[in-house]
């Protein structure tokens, strides 16, 4: 069993750490004029511990010292995090987060404002540990360090009140999304993390967060710079009314899917028979929950990804909705035949070409399951034959098929269905203008 040891520098240590320093530093081929390698006090590390309100912790792994990380004044009330390195024997075992939180109570029982740290591109693994904590990027350099070779700097806040977080949002995000998007991301997080509506931030600008709500702010603002979708960051939305469970195994619901389930519950809402619907593609499950919970149907939610239906089951039980689940894929079980014929069945299946890939936004592009929005440019209808055809075995007579569409590709959906067979074929447009629902009869 190892045995891991946090404590204050003394005398004896200086040469394992200098050592420790000086190889983490060659390895990385960070060893540059501008870095702790040529600092004079890397060699003598606990003479340039002793001053007021400064401390360097080591870490000892059974007996062995495997790294350091301290605490050193840099300007009025802002401290740096100095030398964070760690041997190859101490990686992987938590040593950094142990030594990073050591720290970081230091700062905070010795009244500093803020931390603030150097380093290096190359060091990814302790970036990543940094964000984890609350620190984020900043684009330039603080105080005098000497350290002119490093180009990444960070920042983290021991002390804020509210207007200094949402100053913070707007000067950090503001190349990357409008004002009033800005405005939104903290408000939604606000009301997240410390349940405050926009009038109760507005009457309380100066209400004081505590050091954990600190962090989470600025661990969320560190992944709006990364344009991570907002949605993604809380773990939930808001969808139809009611509260939708995320993550990045599915879709972020859009409105015009709110607009198709709109559809289908006014078109139903006189129907006086429980309803057989099923849903095609179902990722977070928001339709079949939606039209389960208003029209009280027989729902099932149909998808290739067992982690996608996984999160339906989490949203059926926190929209209070009972829910069939069924793992298949539908491009390779059109002649599936279910045992109850079905009134309605609703798809949204991935519909962007591939060639669509560039006027899509980053944070769709690199966060959201590729698996549910892409499609080959040659057979863009791919899923909409198929489905298609699996609702020719399985509707009722005058049976409803409701589709979400590409924009794009609205007359040649129409076609395809028409072609099959289908009567009464309508493509509405959304909101925007755009060709995006269709529902047919069989």
């Amino acid at each position: 069993m190892q045995s891991l040891k946090i404590r204050k520098i003394i005398p004896t240590d200086n040469p394992y750490l200098s050592n420790i320093i000086k190889s983490v530093l060659k390895e990385l081929q960070c060893n540059l004029k501008g870095t702790a390698y040529y600092d004079k006090e890397t060699d003598a590390m606990y003479e340039a511990y002793q001053k007021d309100r400064t401390a360097y912790f080591v870490a000892e792994l059974n007996g062995e010292i495997v790294g350091g990380c301290g605490i050193g004044t840099l300007e009025k009330n802002i401290c740096e995090l100095q030398k964070m390195y760690i041997s190859p024997k101490g990686r992987g075992k938590k040593i950094g987060y142990s030594l990073l939180k050591k720290s970081i109570d230091f700062a905070t029982y010795n009244n500093y404002d803020s931390i603030y740290l150097e380093t290096f591109p190359q060091m990814k693994a302790a970036i990543k540990l940094y964000r984890k904590n609350g620190f984020f990027a900043i684009s330039k350099t603080m105080g005098n360090t000497c350290h002119y070779a490093c180009n990444v700097w960070m920042l983290k806040h021991l002390k804020r009140n509210l207007l200094q977080i949402k100053k913070d949002f707007y000067n950090e995000l503001n190349n990357l999304y409008p004002k009033e998007e800005i405005s939104s991301f903290f408000s939604l997080l606000a009301e997240e993390y410390l349940q405050m509506n926009r009038v109760s931030i507005a009457l309380n600008p100066e209400k004081e967060v505590d050091l954990d709500t600190i962090s989470a702010f600025y661990l969320s603002l560190n992944k709006l710079k990364r344009q991570i979708p907002i949605q993604y960051i809380l773990g939930k939305t808001v969808f139809y009314q009611n509260t939708f469970k995320l993550n990045e195994n599915v879709l972020i619901p859009r409105p015009e899917t709110e607009e198709l389930v709109n559809w289908i519950i006014t078109d139903s809402k006189n129907t006086t028979t429980k309803l057989e619907i099923l849903d095609i593609g179902t990722g977070s499950g928001c339709i079949a929950i939606s039209l389960a919970k208003k029209l009280q149907s027989n729902v099932t939610a149909l998808d290739i990804s067992e982690l996608a239906l996984e999160v339906v089951k989490e949203n059926a039980k926190l929209n209070n909705v009972s829910v069939a689940l069924m793992k298949k894929d539908i491009l390779k079980n059109t002649n599936f035949t279910f045992k109850n014929k079905l009134d309605i069945i609703v798809s949204n299946p991935p519909y962007v070409r591939e060639m669509e890939k560039n006027q899509m936004q980053k944070n769709v592009l690199e966060y959201e399951p590729h698996l549910a929005l892409f499609v080959k440019n040659e057979n863009p209808l791919l899923f909409y034959d198929a489905i298609a055809n699996f609702a020719i075995i399985n509707l009722k007579p005058n049976g409803k098929l409701y589709f979400e569409i590409n924009e794009f590709l609205g007359k040649e959906t129409v076609s395809l269905l028409m072609e099959k067979g289908f009567k009464n074929v309508i493509l509405k447009k959304d909101i925007y203008g755009k060709d995006r629902i269709i529902c047919c009869k069989a």
